[in-house]
């Protein structure tokens, strides 16, 4: 978890509007935050007044570790690729103070959090994981860097999710499933059996409905 330091963090990558949710943990935990535009268009970061174009970055605020909150997994990963070759490093995981996290479960750098999540004993998540609201992992689950979650996903124990994977919201995953690298999980489905690599499923129980996803 992140401490409550002085210099905040950063948020690079204000353009999903998932943002409004880290700026809201940060505030829970009391972490001053700044944001990053990266790209033209519409921010969703609520204080315009620390928001901060990714071409005039202050040497400063590299001394401030990012986050990047895109819900998108390959989105995440250019992002993240973009605000380490502007010079930032990665936060420790920014957990929000409302979860219930076990003591024994670790997150790698960059992963977030968010409000109500409840994670189970030795759960091992890499780089850059995001639990949006109330998602559930059981006991010794594995989660791969950039992979995200959706709200109120439930995962059963000893399930293993490769990198790059995107669980929609309200999805299950029934114990000791597999679920492969850039696969994606439709909102709502049940996932009874492995998932193959950058398949997409959807349904009660889920069933293959693409073998090729693109883009993730």
């Amino acid at each position: 978890m992140i401490a409550a330091e002085p210099a905040g963090v950063v948020l690079f990558g204000i353009g999903s509007s998932i943002v409004v949710e880290y700026e809201e943990t940060c505030k829970r935990l009391g972490i001053a935050v700044a944001g990053i535009r990266n790209r033209p268009g519409p921010a969703y970061f609520h204080d315009e007044g620390t928001i901060v174009d990714a071409a005039s970055i202050p040497p400063q605020l590299l001394r401030v570790p990012c986050v990047c909150p895109i819900f998108t997994p390959h989105n995440r990963l250019v992002a993240a690729e973009e605000a380490r070759a502007a010079g930032f490093g990665f936060a420790e995981a920014l957990i929000d103070p409302t979860a219930i996290v076990a003591s024994s479960s670790r997150f790698g750098a960059g992963s977030f959090v968010n409000a109500g999540c409840i994670v189970g004993a030795q759960v091992l998540c890499a780089e850059h994981v995001v639990l949006n609201r109330g998602v559930t992992l059981g006991h010794h689950v594995e989660v791969g860097a950039f992979s995200s979650l959706g709200p109120s996903a439930v995962v059963g124990g000893w399930v293993e999710i490769g990198q790059g994977a995107m669980i929609g919201a309200g999805a299950v995953l029934l114990p000791k499933v597999r679920v492969g690298a850039h696969a994606i999980v439709g909102a709502g489905s049940v996932v009874v059996a492995d998932v193959p690599p950058h398949a997409k499923v959807l349904g009660n129980p889920a069933r293959i409905t693409a073998r090729s996803v693109a883009g993730l």
